[in-house]
C-alpha cells in the first residue's frame, strides 16, 4: 500500500493495511471536504430564490433585514432588526437611517449581481 503524504504538513499518512475478514468497516485516516463552487445548480425541488425580489425588499424594507430574512441569512437579520428598534431608542434613530443606507446598499449589491447565492449557496435566479 503506498503512502500518502498530508498536503498541510508534508508528513506522511500511514494506514494499516486491511486484515482480512475484519469484521469492522474500513475507517479513514482523513477525510477532505470540497465547498461546492459558487451558484451551483439546485437540487431537485429547491425553490431558487428571486434577485429581483431580494434587491427591491433590501431597497424598500432594508433596515429590518426582511430581504435578509428572505435569503436565509437569518443572523445577519436580526442584528438589523435588533440594531434598527432597539438602538434608535438609544441613538436618537441615527441607528436606523445607518440601517436604512445598509439596505439600500446591500440591494443595489444585489441587483448589479455582487451577491449571487443564498445562504446555501444557490444562484439567485434573475
Amino acid at each position: 500500500m503506498a503512502n500518502q503524504y498530508d498536503p498541510q504538513t508534508g508528513q506522511p499518512v500511514w494506514q494499516q493495511p486491511p486484515v482480512p475478514n475484519d469484521p469492522r468497516p474500513p475507517q479513514p485516516t482523513q477525510v477532505y471536504y470540497t465547498v461546492p463552487p459558487e451558484g451551483f445548480l439546485p437540487p431537485e425541488g429547491y425553490p431558487q430564490k428571486s434577485r429581483l425580489a431580494a434587491g427591491i425588499l433590501a431597497m424598500t424594507v432594508g433596515a429590518l433585514g426582511i430581504h435578509n430574512f428572505y435569503l436565509g441569512f437569518h443572523d445577519r437579520a436580526m442584528t438589523q432588526i435588533l440594531l434598527t428598534l432597539v438602538g434608535s431608542l438609544f441613538t436618537c434613530g441615527i441607528t436606523a437611517i445607518a440601517m436604512s443606507i445598509w439596505g439600500i446598499v446591500e440591494g443595489v449589491r444585489i441587483l448589479e449581481h455582487r451577491s449571487n447565492t443564498d445562504v446555501n449557496g444557490i444562484r439567485l435566479k434573475d
